[in-house]
This record gives C-alpha cells, structure tokens and sequence, in this order.
C-alpha cells in the first residue's frame, strides 16, 4: 500500500463522515477539526525544537499518545486515519548540482542528466499518483485528507508515498469507535488531542511534553 504495510486503502470514505459532521468549529480554531461530544481537549506541545533527532523524538510523541489511546477503545485494531493531500510527494523534484561554468563534453554532459532526472520524477510522479487515486478522500473546510484505515498503533508506521524509507504523521486519527480523537495541521506541529476526562488525563501523564486544555472554540496557532 501507498502509505506502508500497515494501513490499507478502505472501499469508501464513509468511516470519516460522522468525524466531520461533527467538526462544526469555525476555520482555524480546534473545533474546525476536532469533533463535539468529548469531555476534554488538550494541546499537546510537540518535542523542544533544540532535541536531538527531533522527527524521531516527535514520532515517539505519536507513539505515546496511540498506547495510551489503545487502552482507552474497544477498537484498538481498527482506526481511522487522515494525511492531508497537500505534501507534494507528487510534485517534488530531483535535485542535481549543476556547475554554471563548465564547458564542451561537460556541458553536454550536464544537459543528459538534467533531461534523464526530469523523465526519472515524471516516471516516480505517475507511480505515486496510481497508487494515490484508489485512496479515499474527505474534506473539512480549506483542507483535504486521504483516509486509511489501519490499528491505533500505526500512527507511527505511516509512510510517505514518495519515499517508503520515511515517516509520514498522520493530520488527523481516530478509532472506529470514535472515543477520542487526535489531531494536528501542515502549519503546525503541536497535537490536539480529545477524548474522555480518564483518557485525556493519562495522555497527560504519559507524554515528556507539556499540555494545556483546550476548548473547541480556542483559536489554533501557526508554529514554525
């Protein structure tokens, strides 16, 4: 699958329809992605941006938040994922470092690997986009999402589509029985993260960074 052995492409969007009918917040405060119906909200700050390895310190964020959420459904090996469309992994391109000043063979040289690079991500964009187009989607306001469907604990096993070796964050998941909900947005890397007062508590509890409760009507906000 598209986004690694852990997730699968389901028949439908259906699973994401009752998430967002009850998304009613206005853009850009936590309702517009977080739904109504939880007991407690909280922003989960994500690792201090001076951490070694930081990605890898984030991924573990994930990871915390998704065994403490296991513990907390009756649908531990089904949930529910959205990766925003926005990545660009379809779009990136070969990046070569070209000499301005050579000449002759070299030159020439120089205008093959240029063309060869450009038909090699022509080949790479359309393998992606093949493997993209059976993926559901669904929409909140100003955003997309592919839905993937998966247990909680492949939060962490996401992978790009453009590069299997990486990491992919998921923006939004949830398990099937919608008892929590975790949510973080491109222009940001804290998380948000739903459920009841016991669940939200342990997140907490568990996790190395700080949290602040939230209510649905909070402004988000932009973080480099």
């Amino acid at each position: 699958m598209i986004f690694g052995d852990r997730v699968q492409s389901p028949a439908s969007s259906a699973a994401a329809v009752p998430v967002v009918q009850a998304c009613r917040g206005a853009w850009w405060t936590v309702g517009w992605f977080v739904p109504e119906g939880h007991a407690r909200c909280v922003q989960v700050k994500a690792p201090d941006p001076d951490v070694e390895d930081w990605w890898e310190e984030y991924r573990a964020l994930f990871a915390i938040v998704a065994a403490v959420g296991s513990a907390h459904t009756s649908t531990p090996a089904r949930a529910w994922f959205g990766v925003w469309e926005g990545y660009g992994w379809d779009t990136s391109t070969t990046m070569y470092a070209f000499s301005e000043t050579v000449t002759g063979a070299d030159r020439h040289r120089q205008a093959e690997l240029r063309v060869r690079a450009r038909a090699d991500d022509a080949r790479r964009h359309e393998l992606i986009r093949s493997g993209l187009r059976p993926v559901p989607r669904f929409e909140l306001p100003n955003r997309a999402y592919y839905l993937l469907e998966g247990p909680v604990a492949a939060a962490t096993e996401l992978r790009e589509p453009s590069d299997q070796s990486r990491w992919q964050r998921p923006d939004l998941f949830w398990p099937d029985d919608r008892s929590w909900h975790v949510a973080t947005d491109v222009d940001f890397w804290s998380l948000h993260v739903a459920g009841s007062e016991d669940f939200v508590a342990d997140v907490v509890d568990a996790v190395p960074t700080s949290a602040v409760d939230v209510t649905l009507d909070a402004s988000l906000i932009a973080e480099d």
